[in-house]
């Protein structure tokens, strides 16, 4: 359900709350966001990681007035591994546990889990990217 009372007035407001989220509940890694893949595929290699990215962002329903409008909004989390079969595994868990069902601001709907567009990927240095999506809508004022 969209709270059209509740309205977000930063667009990319979510990233930095998202961003402060998982460094309150994950410790031991870097966490990091970024604003396109060929920038951390190059330059982002230091795992165990978790890198944040605006997955997609899908406009949606307008007010009558045209002064608010439905955002949908995909963060995905890079769980970045050289160690699959010890570092993955735990870290994902920790990634669902802090971002599945929260709320990060009254003008959202709780995160949830979705199929990430992304699939799992290897580097050149061994790293491996495990991608985790969350979905959330918020109204936007336009």
């Amino acid at each position: 359900m969209v709270r059209w009372w509740y309205k977000m007035d930063d667009y990319l407001a979510l990233e930095p709350l998202i961003i402060a989220r998982l460094n309150d509940q994950i410790s031991g890694v870097t966490i990091k966001s970024t604003w396109g893949l060929a920038r951390f595929v190059e330059n982002f290699d230091t795992p165990p990681a978790i890198l944040l990215v605006l997955e997609s962002d899908m406009p949606g329903e307008i007010n009558v007035s045209g002064s608010a409008q439905v955002v949908d909004q995909v963060w995905t989390c890079f769980v970045i591994v050289k160690d699959s079969a010890n570092e993955a595994g735990p870290l994902i868990s920790q990634i669902i546990k802090a971002m599945n069902g929260w709320v990060p601001d009254p003008s959202c709907t709780p995160f949830n889990r979705i199929k990430s567009g992304f699939k799992h990927e290897y580097s050149p240095t061994g790293a491996m990217y495990f991608p985790l999506a969350f979905e959330t809508r918020f109204v936007f004022t336009v």
